[in-house]
């Protein structure tokens, strides 16, 4: 799929979801991710699928719960925003090598190295550790004002290049 070609998801995807939204979601991420193996050069793409533990989703697995929901005020709730575009993930990692998504790694305050690749014109960031001989999926989402995006340029100008 063409990065310039995605959408949301679900558009009529409210504030709270459905049981039916929540179920659509994660048919995608399950696609996605846990039915087809999916590996970036040469590492497995691997995600967390341990139950959650957040109120209301402990059904579904920790990364897809991370992957649709946002931390405020110590738990996570959830975020149409990040929800409604659970399916550009893979696309953006497919598209890595294009001018149009910019990867760059970076030195977090643990000390581990992440691989940043931001769908700059979709205002889309997915966040990837290599933990071999997988590469996990740490975050994915929208990122959705003016002080997140000066946020992210500085991580981008202070990294360590891919």
């Amino acid at each position: 799929m063409d990065l310039f070609d995605l959408d949301d998801l679900i558009p009529s995807l409210g504030i709270d979801p459905t049981d039916e939204h929540l179920e659509e979601l994660y048919e995608t991420f399950k696609q996605d991710f846990v039915i087809t193996n999916y590996s970036i050069d040469g590492f497995d793409v691997k995600i967390d699928l341990a139950d959650s533990k957040e109120d209301g989703f402990e059904n579904y697995p920790h990364t897809f719960v991370k992957l649709i929901t946002r931390g405020k005020k110590g738990k996570r709730v959830f975020d149409r925003k990040r929800a409604n575009k659970i399916h550009w993930i893979k696309v953006i990692l497919e598209n890595r090598h294009t001018e149009d998504i910019l990867c760059f790694q970076y030195k977090e305050g643990n000390g581990s190295i992440r691989d940043y690749f931001w769908f700059k014109e979709g205002d889309y960031l997915v966040i990837m550790e290599k933990i071999t001989p997988n590469y996990i999926i740490i975050s994915g989402f929208h990122i959705d004002d003016e002080r997140n995006r000066k946020y992210y340029q500085k991580r981008l100008d202070n990294c360590v290049k891919k």
